[in-house]
Order: C-alpha cells, then sequence, then structure tokens
C-alpha cells in the first residue's frame, strides 16, 4: 500500500501537469516500454553519441508526472553521471551519482518518517530488530568496499571520492532496506552490486562479462525505484515479499 503523503505528493504534482490520475498506469506502462527499447538499443552494436545515459533520461521525463520530486532529481544526476562515464571523467561521474543517491536517501527518509508520524512517532520493537539487521547487512558491504575495493584506488583525490561515494551508495542503501519494501530494497541492492562490479573491475582485477553485468543491474536498479515510486499499485506477485 502506498502512504497517503506519498499518494498526495504525487496527485498535486499530477494536478500541476494536468496528469488525471487515470492515466497513471498507461503513462507508467510507456515508459517502462521506452526505457525497454532504449535499453535493448544499448545493447545492440551501435554507436550512438552518450547512448548509455538514453534509458535513464527516459525514466526522468515520466517521472515529472509520475514521481515525487527527488526521485525524478534523483533520476536527473543519475542521467547527468551517465554521460560523465561515456566522457570517461570519473570523477563527475562519481560526484553525479553521489549527488543522486543523496536525493533518493532524502525520498526514502522523508517517506520513512511519513509512516512513523501516522504510528504517532513510536517505534517498534520489530522496527528496531529491522535496524539491526539492515545495518549489519550495510556495514558488511561497507566493509568488504573499504577492505577491498578503495584501498585498490589510485592514491589520493580518487581514493577519497571512491570511499565518500561507498559511504552514501551505503547510506542510500539502508534507508531503502527500511522501506519495508521488496522493490526498493532489491533495486537498492542491484545498484550496490552494479557499482561494486564495476570499481572491481576497474580497480581491482577484471571481471568476466563486467559490462553486461554492471548495465542489466544498473538499469534495472533504476527501474524497479522508479516504478515503485510511481502511483501505480504494482501487483503483489510482482511486489514479491514485504518484510
Amino acid at each position: 500500500m502506498q502512504t497517503k503523503y506519498y499518494l498526495r505528493a504525487n496527485f498535486e504534482l499530477m494536478a500541476l501537469f494536468r496528469l488525471s490520475e487515470k492515466c497513471v498506469k498507461p503513462m507508467a506502462f510507456s515508459a517502462t516500454g521506452l526505457f525497454i527499447t532504449l535499453v535493448a538499443i544499448f545493447f545492440l552494436p551501435l554507436v550512438l553519441p552518450y547512448e548509455l545515459a538514453y534509458p535513464v533520461v527516459a525514466l526522468f521525463v515520466a517521472s515529472l508526472w509520475l514521481t515525487p520530486w527527488e526521485v525524478s532529481l534523483a533520476l536527473l544526476f543519475s542521467a547527468m553521471g551517465d554521460v560523465a562515464g561515456c566522457a570517461g571523467e570519473i570523477l563527475w561521474q562519481m560526484g553525479l551519482f553521489a549527488v543522486a543517491h543523496l536525493w533518493y536517501i532524502l525520498f526514502f527518509v522523508r517517506r520513512y518518517f511519513a509512516k512513523v508520524d501516522k504510528r504517532d512517532g513510536k517505534v517498534s520493537r520489530r522496527t528496531v530488530v529491522h535496524l539491526s539487521i539492515f545495518s549489519l547487512c550495510v556495514l558488511a558491504v561497507m566493509a568488504v568496499a573499504f577492505a577491498l575495493v578503495v584501498p585498490a584506488m589510485p592514491a589520493g583525490v580518487v581514493r577519497i571520492a571512491g570511499g565518500a561515494y561507498a559511504v552514501v551508495i551505503c547510506g542510500m542503501f539502508l534507508m531503502a532496506l527500511l522501506q519495508r519494501s521488496s522493490l526498493y530494497a532489491l533495486g537498492a541492492a542491484l545498484f550496490v552490486i552494479s557499482d561494486l562490479v564495476l570499481a572491481w573491475n576497474l580497480f581491482v582485477e577484471p571481471v568476466e562479462n563486467a559490462g553486461a553485468m554492471i548495465m542489466v543491474t544498473y538499469y534495472l536498479a533504476q527501474w524497479l525505484i522508479f516504478i515503485r515510486a510511481t502511483p501505480y499499485e504494482v501487483p503483489h506477485p510482482v511486489r514479491l515479499l514485504r518484510f
């Protein structure tokens, strides 16, 4: 179920852009279709300028009507990060994606506390247990990053930026887990996997089929977060489990 805050924010935005509630499902499906088409084009043996960014740009445009503004900004900065990556500007790429994750964190924080407020600000024992377990999972990911990946980066600005980025994306992962939504959790987890494979391939040792692994997990991560953030009610079989 979507929270009232979540729906209200989306409906206010739809009213601003004159998008009726009945148009949500067709637009979400259309955006997904265009996204899949652009992903397929990316994997074709074609050479297009900055083609890596096209699928996320499509999600960003649709998000202006379908998702809260934090998600739109996260997608915008992600697309800019893709452009920087195409240009070989790794520091700009890390910086732009770090900003994207900060927008995702803000979205998740606002959504989380909207739910807490509905419970009169009370935090249940179950929530504390979940927070402890999720924190341990995220700390394990961070330990791998700082023990194996960050030290392999070139000393100086790149290593510092890599360490800072690891902290930010792990923060996003933790907040996604706290949403108690399998789609948000899976999307954030795939984001972490994509970036770990990318960093490992660049700085530690080559990974077989790294390009496909990085891009498939990255695109799927962005779409999962996007589709869950829309007012479109994802069917229960697709939502998997809520924890």
